[in-house]
C-alpha cells in the first residue's frame, strides 16, 4: 500500500466519523481490507493531522470518534450554554444576594433575621438564576441548608474573587471577630 493510497484512506474515514459520529476500528480494518495494526496507523496519523484544530481524534475500546479540543473547550462551552445574564435584579434580591456574598455559607433563617422578611421566594430566583447554591447543610437541629455564592455571581458583577467586593476584607473580619465574640 503506497503513501497516497494511506493518504486517500484518511480522508474517506475523516469524512466518514463527519457523518457517523464513530466507527469500529475493525470494521474499517475490515472495510477497506487491511490488518488492525496498519489501520491503528493511519488513525494515529489522522489524530496527528487533529491534534492542532477544533477537533480531535480519540480511540477507545475499539471504537474512533472525533471530539472537541479540550483547548477550545471554554469557547465551546460559552457558545452552547449562553444563559442570559439576568437583566436586573430586584432590590429584595441585591440584598439577599449582599448577605449572602458577604456571610457565606449562611443559613436562609440567618438572612431573614437580618432583612426581616421572609426570604424563600427570593432565594428560590437566585438559584434559578444560578446566582446562589445550597452550599450544605448546618449541623444544628433541623439542619437548614447554608447558602452561597456561585461563579455566575462573579460573572454576573464582572469581577474575579469575592475579595474584590466593596469592603469585603473589613466586613469579613468584622464579622468572624463577632462570631468569635458570640461563641465565648
Amino acid at each position: 500500500m503506497n503513501r497516497e493510497n494511506i493518504q486517500d484512506i484518511i480522508k474517506e474515514i475523516e469524512a466518514m466519523l463527519y457523518l457517523a459520529s464513530e466507527l469500529e476500528i475493525k470494521e474499517l480494518a475490515k472495510f477497506y481490507n487491511i490488518n488492525m495494526e496498519k489501520m491503528v496507523e493511519c488513525l494515529d496519523e489522522l489524530g496527528e493531522e487533529k491534534k492542532d484544530s477544533g477537533i480531535n481524534l480519540k480511540i477507545e475500546k475499539g471504537m474512533v470518534y472525533f471530539e472537541t479540543n479540550p483547548k477550545y473547550g471554554e469557547a465551546v462551552h460559552n457558545f452552547f450554554n449562553q444563559e442570559s445574564k439576568p437583566k436586573k435584579l430586584s432590590r429584595a434580591a441585591m440584598e439577599t444576594l449582599s448577605i449572602i456574598a458577604y456571610k457565606q455559607p449562611v443559613t436562609k433563617s440567618h438572612i431573614e433575621s437580618i432583612r426581616g422578611v421572609s426570604v424563600e421566594r427570593v432565594i428560590h430566583n437566585l438559584e434559578e438564576k444560578g446566582l446562589v447554591y445550597s452550599s450544605g447543610k448546618l449541623e444544628t437541629i433541623g439542619r437548614p441548608n447554608l447558602y452561597s455564592t456561585t461563579d455566575n455571581f462573579l460573572n454576573y458583577l464582572n469581577i474575579d474573587s469575592l475579595t474584590m467586593l466593596p469592603n469585603y476584607t473589613e466586613i469579613r473580619k468584622e464579622l468572624d471577630t463577632a462570631q468569635l465574640d458570640s461563641s465565648n
